[in-house]
């Protein structure tokens, strides 16, 4: 028995994109696809929202919006996709110019901030008499300032946080990433994650109160990507 042809659309939605308010996103914009010639460049330009300033800061987009409006264009296309089934949406906002006297006072306040820190760490082990007694071993006199000891040391604990953190101002050592980076890193994903479950919270009510307004008939977008109408 011959089969008809049913084209596929191989769609990986993007992590997080960023947008300006009032801008339309096309799929385009939002996924990456793979799918026939003819039919990939008009779903590129496909229109999937439109953004507005009630939306907030962040308008997280389901894989079911994705799959309602590409079967509005095309309805016999099946819909494979790979990866996350949502994407973050950053409505960007018009920045400020960054306070210079504010970024002065900050710098100064951490730069005051971590020489307390190393120094209150210095006096809680008990460095400077630690210093003294190998001082004491090395030549057998005791001084009250090995500074032959201490200045090199002071020169190598900065060495030592610029190989920790993996970076000198702009210039990074290796391609390794940074305690910090990753740090920043796990923070931006638990953040993503929150972002997300809290979208979603907000998009349930709004699904029931369709659900409830409806005819009984299944939703557009609920099928199975693989069903044909």
């Amino acid at each position: 028995m011959n089969r008809s042809f049913v084209p596929i659309l191989y769609i990986r939605l993007r992590k997080r994109v960023t947008a300006a308010p009032g801008e339309t996103l096309t799929l385009g914009k939002v996924a990456h696809l793979m799918t026939e010639p003819d039919m990939e460049k008009k779903l590129l330009e496909l229109p999937i929202c439109k953004l507005s300033e009630r939306d907030g800061h962040v308008v997280l987009i389901d894989m079911m919006q994705i799959v309602a409006a590409v079967r509005s264009l095309y309805p016999r296309l099946q819909v494979e996709h790979f990866g996350e089934p949502h994407v973050l949406i950053d409505i960007q906002t018009r920045s400020k110019p960054p306070n210079r006297a504010a970024l002065a006072v900050v710098w100064v306040l951490l730069f005051i901030g971590s020489g307390m820190a190393i120094m209150n760490f210095h006096e809680d082990v008990s460095m400077m008499e630690v210093h003294q007694r190998i001082y004491e071993m090395i030549t057998g006199r005791r001084a009250e300032h090995p500074y032959w000891l201490q200045i090199p040391y002071s020169f190598g604990l900065g060495a030592g946080m610029v190989v920790f953190f993996n970076q000198l101002f702009k210039k990074r050592l290796s391609e390794e990433p940074s305690p910090l980076e990753v740090e920043m890193f796990s923070y931006q994903e638990s953040l993503n994650h929150y972002v997300i479950t809290e979208e979603y919270k907000k998009m349930l009510p709004a699904a029931q109160a369709e659900a409830g307004g409806g005819d009984g008939q299944t939703p557009p977008g609920k099928r199975n990507d693989g069903d044909l109408p």
